[in-house]
């Protein structure tokens, strides 16, 4: 354990530098996360550093001890220097990515060109309640270790597996030459999502919040459904759409039997 009392420490730059620079967090594999509530159940073994400001009084995360050597004190100044929000809890974590693994499991969301970084935690949030076993994420989707995607997610991206694809359109033939259904969610779909069974192994497909699908994407699928919708709405958000879509899912899979 030890102190920094400035907020021009060489560390603290990089800290602030990691929360900025997509790039660099890339280029080191680490990202920063804030907050207690967040950080109480990471993983132990992915904490490189933790700040904590001398006054803090709540919870270390778990596995964590007053004593641990990478608990590093700092003034309410060099706290203050490094903090992504407004009211910060005064806790700050230095992480390093997750290991990637393997896809596993029969249940996928795959987003392409996701751009709102509170739309991916809560995609990541709904895909965790729901039973995803793995999400798949565009190259240009919005960095999901930036401050906002992180704090967003509530600690689902410490959970739930996730991987960046190159080609999304390959990984959907791959996924379908596997057994998987994959479904697009689009305005063309022809079938409603109450009228598809996702009993079987199943990706859902969406896409970016103000152009949805990319035609090639879109045509990848085996099945293109809608959202039935009333009143003059023309679409609902990303996330919304998902939450709808994943939790028919899961009705089919685990109470369908009961209502039949």
């Amino acid at each position: 354990m030890h102190r920094i009392e400035s907020p021009h420490n060489e560390g603290l730059k990089e800290i602030r530098e990691l929360t900025k620079k997509a790039k660099k967090r890339w280029e080191k594999g680490m990202f920063v996360a804030e907050g207690e509530r967040l950080l109480l159940d990471l993983p132990a073994s992915s904490l490189l550093q933790l700040y904590v400001q001398e006054d803090y009084k709540g919870a270390l995360p778990r596995g964590i001890e007053k004593e641990d050597s990478r608990i590093c004190i700092l003034s309410k100044k060099a706290m203050e220097s490094i903090s992504t929000t407004e009211h910060g809890q005064g806790i700050l974590g230095l992480l390093r990515f997750p290991k990637k693994e393997k896809p596993k499991g029969d249940l996928f969301l795959i987003l392409e060109n996701i751009q709102d970084p509170g739309n991916l935690g809560t995609l990541f949030r709904t895909a965790e309640a729901a039973g995803v076993n793995h999400i798949f994420l565009s190259r240009n989707t919005v960095d999901p270790f930036s401050p906002k995607v992180v704090r967003s997610t509530m600690g689902s991206l410490f959970r739930l597996p996730f991987s960046i694809e190159e080609d999304l359109f390959f990984l959907c033939e791959s996924l379908k030459s596997a057994g998987v259904q994959v479904f697009a969610l689009d305005l063309d779909g022809k079938k409603t999502h109450f009228q598809a069974a996702f009993q079987g192994p199943s990706a859902f497909l969406f896409g970016n919040e103000g152009n949805g699908l990319t035609k090639e994407l879109s045509q990848c699928a085996t099945e293109k459904l809608l959202i039935p919708m009333e009143g003059k709405i023309e679409s609902l958000n990303v996330a919304t759409s998902a939450s709808i879509v994943l939790y028919e899912a899961v009705r089919q899979r685990r109470y369908i039997k009961e209502e039949g």
